[in-house]
């Protein structure tokens, strides 16, 4: 709502005094500041709201980078605080709580951030020690911290890769080689561990990608070079950050159960609510409201966000009941 309103604030001012007894209600110039400094605030939650709800690309990678971005509103809000001090009760008040959820980070989600090519250990580190400088925490050897939990993730996952693999694929590699006694001695095992160390190593020391990659896409294409790297992105990429879009699935069935259809057996209901869900994820509308932008709404190819088509359209409040008689079904 403050984004809309701020940009009429002259011609709004200009209306209230044009009637005397509206004059009282005009807002001063620090409040029309304090407005604009409450839009700021919220506007990075707004924006990780709406980016990690979206359920047709991975965003487990992206919740450490928004918490980031809130990370820096609050230091900037606490900055602010020393000349305005009317902020002071809300601020804190908000940071209370978002300090009892993520005063810590999980580790799965500094994982997720560091398979990242963007990224990587370096950078993630880098914004793990600014995370806990705007939040005013202590940053105990956090690259320390980031690089044993994925080192210890990455062994657990390449164990299981080496139990899978056959024996004589593990050792074809030292197979052909006729270099004395040693290689006959070496065991199985430490040219695993090497191979495998060097996987993590390589991905890490290599160059981080300077734009936005499709980070599916990338896995794919680097799952010859990276094995186990690639099976956990593939993992923790397939985990969605929020349940939105697993609730919405659910809430659709008010839109089918009504007072005019309350006689619905369980089986019908069940397919009904399953089909319609299919249907809109295959269309990628299953956030579309009629009326209303999707920010959700991505290209079934690109997978790169776009304006619902029917933006433009006139809404009638008949269409969530009577979805089923549309062109598109």
């Amino acid at each position: 709502m403050f984004h809309r309103v701020l940009p009429y604030k002259d011609v709004i001012d200009n209306m209230l005094m044009s009637n005397s007894d509206s004059i009282q209600l005009m807002l001063s110039t620090g409040e029309w500041q304090q407005l604009q400094h409450v839009k700021d605030f919220l506007k990075a939650f707004f924006d990780a709201t709406v980016k990690l709800s979206c359920s047709y690309t991975p965003s487990a990678h992206e919740l450490l980078q928004h918490l980031f971005a809130i990370s820096k509103v609050y230091r900037d809000i606490r900055e602010l605080e020393n000349r305005d001090e009317t902020l002071a009760p809300i601020v804190q008040a908000m940071t209370t709580k978002f300090l009892k959820y993520w005063d810590d980070v999980p580790l799965v989600t500094v994982i997720a951030n560091c398979l990242d090519p963007q990224w990587k250990v370096k950078y993630t580190v880098k914004m793990m020690q600014k995370y806990k400088e705007n939040l005013g925490l202590p940053a105990h050897n956090e690259e320390g911290r980031v690089n044993y939990a994925l080192e210890t993730m990455f062994n657990l996952y390449n164990s299981r890769i080496n139990v899978a693999r056959p024996a004589s694929t593990r050792s074809s590699a030292g197979s052909g080689s006729h270099h004395g006694l040693l290689d006959e001695l070496r065991d199985e095992d430490d040219l695993d561990e090497n191979a495998s160390m060097n996987e993590l190593k390589s991905y890490n020391l290599g160059m981080v990608e300077k734009h936005p990659v499709d980070i599916l896409d990338y896995w794919k294409r680097h799952s010859s070079a990276s094995p186990t790297l690639a099976m956990m992105a593939r993992d923790i990429f397939a985990v969605p950050v929020s349940t939105v879009p697993s609730e919405s699935c659910f809430s659709s069935a008010n839109r089918i159960l009504t007072d005019k259809r309350s006689k619905l057996g369980p089986n019908v209901f069940e397919r009904l609510v399953c089909m319609k869900d299919w249907i809109d994820a295959e269309n990628r509308t299953q956030h579309f409201v009629p009326g209303e932008t999707s920010s959700c709404a991505e290209t079934q190819g690109s997978g790169t966000a776009t304006e619902a088509e029917s933006d433009d359209e006139e809404y009638d409040p008949k269409d969530t009941e009577l979805w089923y008689l549309r062109k598109n079904y």
